[in-house]
């Protein structure tokens, strides 16, 4: 028998109060909004952002309304940002009141899926994997259908690919962003983005010497590199430029380029603009930035002006999978995502990449919400509902569509 569940009067009176700040953004039910409606089955599907401002949340959030939710009947309830477990949990209660019956997380916080799966609401994690420790706390769970985004892999491959290309264009001054404290701490995808880095540069001869507790988000940051025989001077910097999220970055960053000359700096995260304004406050000018983040209109406007040179990340359609996901499982047919023994699947899905601003804006206008990388054409093929012939193994290659394979389809 399914648990059931009772909220207490005094969440029902801190939710009516608090959500009042939660926004809906609905479907239209006007023909003339969705031409191509096959179904009349209305879903409402919670969303809870990693970031209320971020670039790249904003993208998938113009994704969900402007194209997912006119498509397909869905009724988007997005929550704010979540600071903690315990905010999490009663942003589950707060969407279940609100009456979703699924929840599209881009956090994953064991204990508000725990909850979800409690309220009996189907949860994906999308935009990143769990790390391994979070997921084998949740993967039991029936209503946990998995997480969803690029491997762990892909993030080391991400850091790794950027130095190497800085190495090979001679770049010799370079400053290395590692954003893995504040906001993302313990994200593995983060960490895996510095080590790749970091190996790039070793294998490029240079000398990398770990914090003293032996952990990249301990101790006194990233650790230190000495040239070695690479003839690189590298210099390390830990954070997030946003100073709602780590308020001591902007004067660490700049004690530590004090001085210094770059001409070129890497970046595992969101927020070249910044780091550019902060570069020329101290005098430093003309200096390639690099940064794995996402191809939103930020980064876009970022290499127009000749701040990127070269970015690789996630794109707003990227979260077409994940709803198709949800829809599957509102529609009885979880099984086409969770794995063969009934635990949540862990899917991967590759970055795209761009080291030119015409590179960038090319695939930014393949991936625009008139008709976007993930369509309703391509997407619909794994809805079960409209295609009985779906299968686990053909909706895991869905999920992990390339650029090329995408392109191919359209």
């Amino acid at each position: 028998m399914k648990k059931k569940f009772s909220i207490s009067r005094r969440i029902v009176a801190a939710v009516m109060a608090s959500f009042i700040a939660m926004t809906t953004l609905s479907a239209c039910s006007d023909d003339s909004d969705a031409p191509d409606q096959q179904t009349d089955k209305h879903y409402v599907i919670g969303v809870i952002p990693f970031n209320d401002t971020a670039a790249e949340q904003l993208d998938w959030n113009n994704y969900l309304t402007e194209y997912v939710a006119k498509n397909y009947n869905i009724e988007f309830k997005f929550a704010t940002a979540p600071g903690d477990a315990e905010s999490a949990v009663t942003v589950v209660e707060e969407l279940k009141l609100a009456g979703a019956e699924a929840i599209l997380g881009i956090v994953d916080y064991p204990a508000a899926i725990q909850k979800a799966n409690e309220l009996e609401m189907w949860y994906i994690r999308a935009g990143g994997l769990s790390t391994l420790s979070d997921y084998e706390q949740i993967k039991d769970l029936p209503y946990y259908l998995g997480t969803m985004g690029p491997s762990l892999d892909e993030e080391y491959q991400a850091g790794y690919d950027m130095i190497e290309s800085y190495v090979k264009d001679g770049k010799k001054d370079i400053l290395v962003f590692a954003a893995i404290l504040g906001l993302y701490l313990p994200s593995d995808m983060h960490v895996f983005r510095f080590e790749g880095m970091r190996d790039a540069l070793v294998a490029a001869g240079a000398v990398y010497t770990p914090p003293a507790s032996g952990s990249v988000v301990e101790g006194p940051g990233v650790g230190e590199f000495a040239s070695g025989t690479s003839g690189l001077n590298i210099t390390t910097i830990y954070g997030y430029p946003i100073e709602s999220i780590d308020s001591t970055f902007h004067d660490r960053f700049t004690q530590a380029v004090s001085g210094k000359t770059f001409d070129a700096v890497a970046m595992t995260a969101e927020g070249s603009q910044n780091v550019n304004t902060w570069l020329n406050g101290a005098g430093i000018t003309g200096v390639v930035i690099g940064e794995v983040s996402s191809f939103n209109a930020t980064a876009g406007e970022a290499f127009e002006t000749g701040i990127l040179g070269y970015v690789v990340g996630k794109y707003g359609s990227s979260m077409g999978p994940a709803v198709i996901a949800l829809i599957n499982a509102l529609d009885g047919h979880a099984d086409i995502m969770r794995n063969a023994d009934g635990t949540g699947a862990r899917l991967t899905a590759p970055f795209w990449a761009a080291n030119s601003s015409a590179d960038f804006a090319a695939k930014r206008a393949f991936d625009d919400n008139a008709d976007p990388a993930f369509n309703k054409a391509i997407m619909d093929k794994y809805i079960v509902r409209l295609n009985p012939s779906v299968t686990r193994t053909s909706f895991i290659e869905f999920a992990g569509f390339s650029f090329d394979d995408l392109k191919a389809l359209h």
